[in-house]
């Protein structure tokens, strides 16, 4: 009985170990392009507003589904990001509106202010109103070969259930 106990609880931590579970509350799966994507999910104001910054690495097949409340025009920037990033912007019926390659700013110098650091950063605009932005590691834009106009195959209506 102990074995058995032990092997269940073996099997169950070997599966959260190698990341068997390829969904959760906190993750979407699509198909972009020619491929399967795993987007860490951003509902809230603070995850929203944290993005990807201070990763040292955006892993191949992964990004970050970003969910707005409303339809607006987002402006994204890089601050605290430590590689470039693309970014699709897509409309609330799941049309990509604009995309950005952003590109890594120089790091806050000591004696520079965070307003004046924030001040000096580029602004990636939707330009039009949108609901959503998905972003991927830098070059996936080029890789899948996608364009303004194209549809992202989202559950829109899910989605914007969770934006909190």
């Amino acid at each position: 009985m102990a074995q058995r106990l032990i092997m269940t609880v073996l099997v169950f931590v070997m599966a959260i170990a190698c990341g068997c579970e390829t969904r959760s509350a906190d993750t979407e799966q699509i198909r972009l392009g020619n491929r399967d994507w795993t987007l860490e999910l951003a509902t809230d104001e603070a995850s929203i507003r944290r993005g990807l910054m201070d990763r040292k690495h955006i892993p191949s097949g992964t990004g970050m589904l970003f969910v707005f409340k409303t339809q607006q025009v987002h402006q994204f920037w890089m601050a605290n990001c430590l590689v470039d990033i693309d970014v699709l912007f897509i409309d609330g019926q799941g049309r990509i509106a604009s995309m950005h390659r952003m590109k890594v700013e120089s790091p806050r110098k000591p004696s520079e202010s965070v307003l004046a650091y924030e001040q000096r950063m580029k602004m990636y605009s939707s330009r039009i109103p949108v609901r959503f932005a998905i972003e991927l590691p830098a070059g996936s834009i080029d890789a899948l070969g996608v364009r303004a106009g194209e549809s992202v195959p989202l559950d829109t209506d899910r989605l914007k259930l969770l934006a909190k």
